[in-house]
């Protein structure tokens, strides 16, 4: 959906996350999507997470966090980066940067 939206969107996707998203494949034995991503798309991604965290449902955008990484934290107090919108990154395996929880807000 966040791909298909694009012209209507204030901050597009990435270049390429949609030729990405086309061309995912399904790994059947785990039960999930496969997609090469660049770490823009990536942080693209996690945008979109939080977009759709704000609509009610942050458990994507957790599981993203925590697998991946990378997450979306435009509230100065959730991060320690100098601006809004900044993409806060952690090492896989270690805990989601302050504000990935399930409220948005920290």
């Amino acid at each position: 959906m966040f791909v298909g939206l694009t012209g209507r969107l204030r901050v597009p996707p990435a270049d390429g996350l949609a030729d990405q998203v086309r061309s995912a494949s399904c790994d059947h034995g785990i039960k999930r999507w496969r997609l090469c991503l660049t770490r823009e798309q990536m942080e693209s991604v996690a945008y979109r997470l939080w977009l759709h965290r704000m609509t009610g449902s942050a458990a994507e955008a957790n599981r993203f966090a925590r697998e991946c990484g990378v997450a979306h934290c435009p509230y100065p107090a959730e991060r320690d980066g100098p601006a809004p919108g900044v993409v806060v990154t952690t090492a896989p395996g270690k805990a989601a940067p302050r504000g990935a929880g399930s409220s948005g807000r920290g």
